[in-house]
């Protein structure tokens, strides 16, 4: 196995990626291996990040490209279309601002020639005809490894690597690349409210975790600067700044969260109890009591709103939300089952509303009304108990069937 430890210095070749906006190290550049991630962690890193096995030889099993269907048993990672036959195509996935390397193993003297493939069938196939040559391995005693760099602007799209004189014996890789902002963004987000928050596990110390670069350091990162920490941490009960609704930053983004609610619109209150993580689906779950303006951090720091997607009037249940990142379907639920004093309860203004079915709520034009005297009337420009005419009310109506008529299709 070839691990190497990188004194990076940027070129003017690569000038793109930077500190400030990518990867805060190497000049905006994480590094990546041909076989993937070696089992040495780095000691100059804080969060455990583990070298890349950079590797390239015969003999190796490096993703090619080819397709392998999962185990849908044996992994709780394994959907459709990969459980199904004939599976996903295999990568050795990455993002822009990465360098991929390919280093011969410890006592190679032989320099390998490293080529681009047009494509899957020419790289399973090891036809070369087509194939860009790239550089070669063991160009200088000083630099064994041959580089190939995927810049910011770089397309997003599956690469072939091979090497013509161990094609044949498996030396061929498919590497998937992705954006780095949107991964680090995504990552940093998913950093906010972790469940390591809870025991000061941001540096990834304490448990160990999968998550190779980008995802790595943006989640780490953001962890840390979103921690709390104190006694808290030995007894798994910290919380983020941004859960936190006591904290400037955390009614800063909860305020910010409620402007961009709609309260007639029924959902999920997930989680009020923390219990839930972003996977284990063990949040508590109330469907019928809050609007969203209300199910936030004020009222209990992992509060989650989830809106429905779909109603169902005549069934009395929608669709609102996913208990878990991995999740296909949206939890139901079943607005029959709320009481008569909660918000959403099926015989209530709010649901009516919500299903396009508030006008029955409204008074009856014929309705009589009854005047000072005590008589009733049911003609002439009576006054209702609001103090409105017959016209008033009758304008206020129509004003508010047509709503009525107009909301049912934000739902479709």
């Amino acid at each position: 196995m070839r691990i190497l430890i990188w004194s990076f210095c940027v070129g003017a070749a690569l000038a793109q990626c930077n500190e400030d906006e990518h990867h805060p190290a190497n000049g905006g550049y994480f590094f990546i291996g041909a076989a993937g991630l070696s089992d040495e962690v780095n000691p100059d890193s804080s969060h455990g990040r583990r070298f890349p096995n950079s590797t390239w030889t015969t003999g190796m099993d490096y993703p090619h490209g080819q397709n392998v269907q999962c185990d849908a048993d044996a992994s709780p990672f394994c959907f459709p279309p990969c459980s199904e036959a004939p599976g996903c195509p295999q990568f050795r996935t990455s993002h822009t601002c990465s360098i991929l390397h390919f280093c011969p193993p410890e006592g190679e003297t032989v320099p390998q020639k490293v080529y681009r493939m047009p494509d899957y069938e020419a790289t399973h196939t090891c036809d070369f005809t087509n194939a860009e040559e790239l550089g070669s391995t063991l160009m200088s005693e000083m630099e064994p490894c041959f580089e190939y760099a995927f810049e910011e602007d770089h397309e997003l799209t599956d690469y072939y690597f091979s090497s013509q004189e161990g094609c044949a014996e498996g030396q061929r890789l498919a590497v998937q690349i992705f954006d780095y902002s949107m991964t680090a963004d995504q990552c940093s987000q998913m950093g906010i409210t972790t469940s390591r928050l809870r025991n000061c596990d941001c540096r990834l110390e304490k448990s160990p975790s999968t998550l190779s670069e980008p995802c790595r350091t943006a989640f780490s990162d953001s962890c840390q600067e979103n921690l709390q920490e104190g006694d808290c941490c030995d007894t798994s009960t910290c919380i983020s700044i941004q859960e936190d609704y006591t904290h400037p930053k955390g009614k800063e983004v909860e305020l910010a969260r409620r402007e961009q609610c709609d309260d007639d619109i029924p959902g999920m209150c997930y989680n009020e109890d923390g219990a839930g993580t972003r996977t284990n689906r063990m949040g508590s779950i109330n469907c019928c009591a809050h609007t969203c303006s209300a199910c936030g951090s004020e009222l209990a720091p992992f509060a989650s709103w989830k809106p429905c997607t779909s109603l169902d009037a005549e069934s009395k249940t929608g669709q609102c939300g996913l208990l878990s990142a991995y999740d296909a379907d949206a939890y139901e639920c079943d607005f029959s089952l709320c009481e008569s004093d909660d918000h959403w309860t099926v015989d209530g203004m709010a649901f009516a509303v919500a299903t396009g079915n508030g006008d029955s709520f409204i008074k009856s034009d014929s309705e009589t009304e009854t005047h000072s005297d005590g008589e009733s009337h049911s003609d002439g420009e009576n006054m209702n108990s609001d103090g409105e005419t017959k016209s008033d009310a009758n304008m206020k109506n129509a004003n508010r069937a047509l709503f009525y008529f107009i909301l049912p299709m934000l739902f479709l």
